[in-house]
């Protein structure tokens, strides 16, 4: 088997990914569509409440949610390519790109899920090793949706791909997952609630604005990942061929 190219890290990636998403905020818009619909999903199954049914629903629906994340991911990634190749990113392409390319980004999110969930349940399993499994799969996966999204792999492929370039490449792979890990997990949800609380007394105790506002947060912290998961991945896919 053909050894995956060494890229380097290239720290440079993480600065100009801040103007390039300023000058390309259409980056963001799928994701932003795709964390509504996240929103109203939680909306309708929290009815639910507790018990066995509820506890099904609930899993399901964060099962669903992580779906439309990761496919709003991989669209923003066919945008940012765009965004790295020209500067100026096009909507409409990338859009048309997002659907032709839909079922291998749903096939590798589902892929990617799937795996998260089997670590997280083996991490119950053995303790406090469960922290190391998780941030392993995240490092190996990290640029599992761009393989599908621009690489041009099918989604069952993705992962395998993904886990080759992070092989070859582990540095770079390690740094892209903690900054994703830090921005999508940790820092829009806390910057979401420091900013509902700052305008508690506009909005009350609306769950609704709250969540809409954990979901625009959400969206640009995706837009920013999705530029720099794509710039490293494709440098260590195709050796900087830009």
């Amino acid at each position: 088997m053909k050894r995956a190219p060494a890229a380097g890290l290239d720290l440079g990636v993480y600065a100009k990914a801040v103007p390039l998403l300023l000058r390309n905020p259409s980056i963001v818009v799928i994701p932003l569509l795709m964390a509504v619909i996240s929103v109203l999903v939680g909306l309708v199954t929290t009815p639910y409440g507790g018990g066995a049914i509820g506890g099904a629903t609930a899993g399901l629906a964060s099962f669903l949610v992580i779906l439309l994340e990761l496919f709003g991911l991989g669209a923003a990634c066919l945008i940012a390519d765009d965004a790295w190749r020209t500067g100026r990113a096009s909507f409409e392409k990338g859009w048309s790109e997002a659907r032709r390319r839909g079922g291998e980004i749903l096939y590798a999110a589902l892929g990617v899920t799937l795996i998260f969930v089997v670590a997280q349940y083996a991490g119950t399993l053995i303790g406090p090793l469960a922290l190391l499994l998780v941030a392993a799969a995240a490092v190996f996966l990290i640029w599992a949706i761009p393989a599908a999204a621009v690489g041009g792999i099918p989604g069952a492929a993705a992962i395998q791909a993904s886990i080759d370039r992070a092989r070859a490449n582990p540095l770079a792979a390690a740094l892209a997952a903690v900054v994703a890990v830090a921005l999508v997990i940790f820092g829009a949800p806390y910057a979401a609630l420091e900013i509902s609380i700052l305008l508690f007394p506009l909005i009350g105790g609306s769950l609704i604005v709250g969540a809409l506002i954990s979901a625009v947060l959400q969206a640009i912290a995706l837009g920013y990942v999705a530029l720099v998961i794509t710039k490293t991945y494709t440098d260590a896919a195709f050796a900087r061929r830009w």
